[in-house]
Order: C-alpha cells, then sequence, then structure tokens
C-alpha cells in the first residue's frame, strides 16, 4: 500500500517537473524570479524543504518497485538530505544563493533548461510506473 501511494507521489513529482519545464519554456523571466525568492522567507524555504523531504521519501518507498531501484533509492535520499542540510543551515544563505543563480542566469538558457525539466520528469514517471 505504502509503495502503490509513494509511486503515486513520485508520479505527481514528475508531472510537477514537465509542468515547471513549460513554465520555465513559456515564462522564463517569471520563473527566474521565483527562483530568487527561494529561501527569501520561513514559509517558501520551509515549504520547498517538505516538498523535497517528501518527494525523496516517496522515492525511497517507491524504489524497490521501480525499474532502477538503486537509483531511485539514492536520488530519494540525496532529496531528504539535502533538504534537511538546508533546514539547519541559515535561511539567508539560501536566499542568496538562489538569488545569486536567478541574476547569472540568462532568460534563453531558462528556455534551453526547459526541456531538461520535461525528460526528468517524464524519466520519473516511467522509471516508476
Amino acid at each position: 500500500m505504502f509503495a502503490t501511494a509513494a509511486q503515486w507521489f513520485v508520479i505527481v513529482a514528475g508531472l510537477w517537473l514537465i509542468g515547471l519545464g513549460v513554465f520555465m519554456l513559456i515564462q522564463p523571466r517569471q520563473a527566474l524570479r521565483a527562483l530568487g525568492q527561494m529561501g527569501g522567507s520561513p514559509r517558501v524555504h520551509i515549504g520547498e524543504m517538505a516538498v523535497r523531504i517528501l518527494a525523496g521519501i516517496a522515492m525511497v518507498l517507491a524504489a524497490a518497485a521501480s525499474r532502477f531501484p538503486l537509483a531511485v533509492a539514492v536520488i530519494g535520499s540525496f532529496l531528504i538530505v539535502s533538504a534537511l542540510v538546508l533546514l539547519l543551515l541559515p535561511r539567508r544563505w539560501h536566499a542568496a544563493y538562489s538569488t545569486w543563480w536567478s541574476r547569472r542566469i540568462p532568460v534563453a538558457a531558462v528556455r534551453l533548461i526547459a526541456p531538461m525539466s520535461w525528460a526528468m520528469g517524464g524519466a520519473l514517471i516511467w522509471i516508476v510506473i
């Protein structure tokens, strides 16, 4: 039962990545603005980390039923650990880092990166179905 629920959560995460890629293609300036706001407030920071942790847990739980169990478990574990580390560090560091990148990534590059988001989202879905 947990594996099935976890697989559905991973599928939702894959769909989110695909949607994010569409957003990046259509509204690259707004995507950069959103990147610059990551970590900007406690609510956004904790919300982002909670989503990462939940996606990581879902990946770990769905790993055994996936096409690549070890890879899915490792990536899920990385998401969990990296989110916990970011929660332990001062939020202003996360905010400064995301702002730094949002000011340096060219708008054209955001559009070029969009297909990578589609591919990663599609791969996540394919791996767990």
